[in-house]
């Protein structure tokens, strides 16, 4: 091969050498773009998924917000109708009940007073298991408080209503039904008495009258079978306000 030749071959090699070598560092370079280029649209993907988080989280917030607010609105307008004279009528009517009660049960009240510090929960509950008491030794049906959360406390207008509520369904209820149990609780602002009449069989009974009076206290009446417990009908009473809106 001439001298010329090799001079050609080597320049040719010389460019081959230097085309493979950008080409390399090309692919290198654009390996290292695309890696990049995902590397960042994994960041970003994940600071608009932290962004949803946040506005559903603040979505949620201004909801609970306006609850509390919704809330706070209406327990402000109940304080304002409030009238101490109707509250101390109610406080003496609760006594009075208190004390038939005991008279029927023959269980005296020793020391029964009525006045502030009285912890009326306290004593809706006792009531409500002499009540029970009672309608065991008269209708022979076993009866028992399942449990009893009012939260905060409750009022002796409330009180009151409650405990008639429960003397009323577990009267209507006691004498077709092997076992009653009543839990009292309270959604939000309501209270809700619910019994359960187990080894019920026959159809609900006629609640009308009792739901003419409820509806005048601001109440009402779900009575239905229960889907989780065979033979089981269940009274739900959900007290509101005679006086709301």
């Amino acid at each position: 091969m001439s001298a010329v030749g090799w001079i050609v071959l080597s320049v040719v090699s010389a460019d081959l050498i230097v085309m493979t070598t950008l080409w390399v560092r090309l692919r290198a370079t654009r390996a290292q773009l695309a890696a990049e280029l995902e590397s960042e649209r994994s960041a970003h993907a994940q600071v608009r998924r932290s962004s949803e988080r946040l506005e559903t989280r603040m979505r949620t917030l201004r909801s609970e917000l306006a609850e509390s607010h919704h809330t706070n609105a209406e327990l402000t307008t109940r304080i304002g109708r409030t009238n101490p004279a109707e509250a101390g009528r109610a406080l003496g009517l609760w006594a009075l009940e208190r004390h038939r009660q005991a008279r029927a049960a023959g269980t005296p009240l020793l020391g029964f007073a009525v006045g502030p510090g009285m912890d009326l929960t306290a004593g809706l509950t006792e009531a409500i298991r002499i009540e029970l008491e009672v309608l065991r030794e008269d209708v022979g049906t076993h009866a028992e408080l399942g449990s009893m959360d009012l939260g905060s406390g409750t009022d002796a207008r409330e009180a009151l209503t409650i405990l008639r509520v429960v003397q009323e369904l577990t009267a209507a209820l006691a004498k077709r039904a092997d076992e009653i149990e009543v839990r009292i609780g309270r959604e939000d602002a309501t209270a809700v008495v619910t019994v359960a009449a187990l080894g019920w069989a026959d159809a609900p009974p006629n609640t009308a009258a009792f739901e003419t009076a409820l509806a005048a206290l601001g109440g009402e009446l779900d009575l239905r079978p229960d889907a989780d417990t065979p033979d089981t009908l269940l009274a739900i009473v959900r007290l509101g306000s005679a006086d709301t809106g």
